[in-house]
Parts: structure tokens; sequence; C-alpha cells
């Protein structure tokens, strides 16, 4: 959306990527407190700790299930393809 519309110069296109990515958070120029009544604590799931190459596609459904004893917000998830370039997906992901 706005990082490729000429919006935002792209020195602001960076600084919000390192304000979403790194830690300690760097100063912005801008108010960075929730709009909205979002709060608690963050946590992510990541269905592998780590991939150094790759995983076999047996052909069954990857996925995460949890249970949780409150209410809770998605905020957004990952989709990951292939290793060997540009490739089209047809998938169905259920929240």
């Amino acid at each position: 959306g706005p990082a490729q519309s000429g919006i935002l110069s792209d020195r602001e296109v960076v600084n919000l990527f390192l304000h979403f990515t790194v830690n300690p958070k760097p100063k912005v120029d801008y108010i960075d407190r929730p709009r909205c009544c979002l709060r608690g604590k963050e946590c992510s799931i990541n269905r592998f700790q780590q991939v150094e190459s790759r995983w076999g596609y047996s052909g069954t459904s990857d996925r995460i299930r949890f249970t949780v004893n409150r209410r809770i917000s998605i905020v957004g998830f990952g989709l990951y393809g292939s290793i060997h370039g540009p490739t089209d997906y047809q998938v169905n992901i259920q929240v």
C-alpha cells in the first residue's frame, strides 16, 4: 500500500520498516502509540523454529493449531513459498 504509492519518502519507508522489525525500536517522528483498544502481550507463533534449507511437502495441509483461555486478536500471518524463485500458488487460509 503506502510504501509503494509514493506518499512516503524513501527515508520514511525505511524508518517504518525499522520501527516494525528491530529492537530496540528507533526514535520516530510520528505518534507510535496504538490507535485502537488492542492491548496486552504480543506473542509470535512459528510453524518451524528454523528452516535451514527446505522441508518436504507430503500433500497434506500445514497448520498451526492452538487453544486459548481468553479473547485474543490475530494481527497478521506470513505465507512462504518456493526457494526456487517466483511461483504461483493457490491457497486456502482459514482463521
